[in-house]
């Protein structure tokens, strides 16, 4: 098999999974995790990441219960037809408490000398290109964990009150949150998921549009 076949495979076989067994994940698996994050490409070799690992239960059952009441404050400005969907919503956002093990990943704010460039333009966290680069080595941690034998799963739905999640952490100077990730053995082994065909997704443009004379 080549290197393209093993790595497709891995890329395959990897679910997101929300349902851990109680078996630690040790540390010496964890630090190779980590160590897969940290050679994501970056922009500018800014290597903007940052990780926090928590492994006290009570601690990661305190944040949970911290974005589950704040969550529900704020779903409640719903509009009645989604209000149904409240429950499920804080379901998703809160499930990390299953794991063993909860990575908060941060991202390190751009340098101010950067900010008269991006002021002013729609998206530009994605030119600055900090976030980007933290989904990389993201990423590059989820496989990892999948050639290792655990499960993850990213979670973003916590970041909607994130100034709570702030509150509740120390988080080192200048970095922001940029998403969890939950981390332990799996207790569960979802169906693949469906997935958009190559002509769904790809447009060649092989031919540019001509110039008039």
């Amino acid at each position: 098999m080549s290197d393209y076949d093993r790595l497709l495979e891995l890329i395959r076989l990897r679910r997101s999974i929300r349902q851990f067994s109680d078996r630690a994940v040790g540390r010496e698996e964890i630090a190779r995790l980590l160590e897969a994050a940290r050679w994501a490409p970056s922009n500018h070799n800014r290597q903007p990441w940052r990780f926090l690992v928590i492994e006290d239960k009570q601690q990661i059952n305190q944040l949970a219960e911290i974005v589950s009441q704040s969550l529900s404050e704020k779903l409640k400005s719903l509009p009645e037809a989604a209000a149904a969907y409240a429950g499920e919503f804080t379901h998703y956002a809160t499930f990390f408490s299953n794991a063993p093990v909860l990575l908060v990943v941060l991202h390190k704010q751009p340098v101010s000398l950067s900010a008269p460039l991006l002021a002013g333009l729609k998206n530009p966290e994605l030119v600055s290109g900090e976030p980007l680069s933290v989904a990389m080595a993201v990423q590059n941690l989820l496989l990892a964990a999948q050639a290792l034998g655990l499960g993850t799963c990213v979670l973003t739905g916590p970041l909607l009150v994130q100034d709570a999640l702030v509150g509740a952490l120390d988080l080192p100077a200048r970095h922001d949150l940029t998403c969890l990730v939950a981390l332990g053995h799996p207790a569960e082994s979802p169906a693949p998921p469906r997935r958009k065909t190559i002509e769904q997704i790809v447009e060649f443009r092989n031919n540019p549009r001509r110039t008039k004379d």
